[in-house]
């Protein structure tokens, strides 16, 4: 029998942009963290690393018999560093540095360990979560380079198998919390939850309010024209209008 090479496999070629990462604070279960997308990535690297004990006996004739006994995860990437009309960095940039400086005079301490889930936009087999403790340092120091930070999340040993966030049929948001009370008209308040990317509209006691588009779980919301007292506030997506959050406003 002559030998005949496989052919190559006939399709579309995958690409390395498709893998996606985001970050939230932690939570406790199970309420759902509040996802913050990672739009400006690259260098994506998840890095498992097996843990062993020796499993070998006589019947092993001296012979390597390793047993996994679970493993040690990174996560590695680099994040370009992007200001925005306030002079703040994205809310996803902000979350990791609290957190790279929880452990210094000063920092957070609440904020040491982050939620983290890595997924690809159409495997379905490669999506995890993970909570994780952060690090990070400059990738460019050059005298006219792009500035990019180096972050690296260490895994807290629970990696988990989920279902792939970029397969799963969208549900309709969720609103947790509405900051400050008693804003007036005019007056911008933040809202957190789940679900608001892509929104389409967001209404305060049933009338139109301008808001700053998001790719997670939080939202700026400029309070429209109306009377103090309840103000019942509900995010539009295209997969539907989240319940009412119960909002007293000022005049």
């Amino acid at each position: 029998m002559v030998y005949t090479p496989p052919a190559p496999t006939e399709g579309v070629n995958g690409n390395s942009y498709e893998f996606k990462l985001d970050v939230a604070p932690l939570v406790s279960a199970p309420t759902e963290p509040s996802w913050l997308v990672c739009p400006d990535i690259t260098t994506l690297q998840p890095n498992p690393q097996p843990k062993t004990a020796d499993g070998g006996t006589y019947a092993h004739r001296g012979q390597d018999a390793p047993v996994g006994m679970g493993e040690a995860f990174t996560l590695g990437y680099d994040a370009k560093v992007i200001r925005n009309s306030e002079g703040k960095v994205a809310p996803f940039m902000a979350l990791l540095l609290a957190a790279s400086n929880a452990s210094l005079p000063g920092g957070d301490p609440s904020k040491k360990v982050i939620m983290a889930r890595v997924y690809h936009e159409w495997i379905e087999e490669l999506a995890w979560q993970l909570s994780a403790e952060v690090s990070f340092q400059r990738k460019s120091t050059g005298n006219a380079d792009v500035e990019f930070f180096s972050f690296t999340l260490t895994g807290q040993g629970d990696r988990k198998v989920i279902a792939n966030p970029a397969l799963d049929a969208p549900s309709a948001p969720t609103i947790t919390a509405a900051e400050p009370s008693g804003a007036a008209e005019d007056e911008w308040i933040e809202i957190l939850g789940t679900g608001f990317g892509d929104a389409t509209g967001v209404t305060v006691g049933g009338s139109a309010a301008v808001f700053v588009p998001s790719t997670g779980g939080r939202m700026f919301v400029k309070i429209p024209a109306g009377d103090a007292g309840s103000a019942p506030i509900i995010v539009t997506t295209p997969a539907g209008p989240s319940s009412a959050f119960a909002y007293t406003r000022g005049a």
